[in-house]
């Protein structure tokens, strides 16, 4: 009967909760890649103004993929992301084109880096 009443458990609390984490693990990814997405555009950009643009949009995705990482149980990853929000929050205070674009990149690589990490400690929770 004791047995019964431990795969009950299992089944009933620790599955959701693998499940609730991998759910978070991804979202946290899915957050990266559009902060990636909206840093490149910064990038991209051919004027400071158009860039901010895109930059304002790349931070709040990468504090999403920072807050997910951390529900994850994700430090690397939670880190990465918030690498990403300062390169972020820099290249928004930049006033020349140069810098929006050196900060931007760095943005990129830490919210590349988001998305290379998490799968990592998806399967170390597994």
């Amino acid at each position: 009967m004791k047995a019964l009443h431990f795969v009950l458990f299992c089944s009933v609390f620790l599955i959701p909760m693998k499940i609730f984490s991998q759910s978070n693990c991804n979202m946290s990814v899915t957050y990266s890649e559009m902060a990636f997405e909206k840093f490149k555009n910064a990038y991209k950009s051919d004027t400071v103004d158009h860039a901010k643009v895109f930059i304002k949009k790349g931070i709040e995705e990468a504090e999403q993929a920072s807050a997910y990482a951390l529900i994850c149980n994700c430090p690397l990853a939670k880190n990465y992301a918030l690498n990403a929000v300062t390169f972020g929050i820099k290249a928004g205070k930049a006033d020349n084109l140069e810098e929006v674009k050196k900060q931007s990149k760095k943005a990129m690589d830490m919210a590349l880096d988001v998305m290379t990490a998490t799968p990592a400690c998806n399967q170390n929770s597994k």
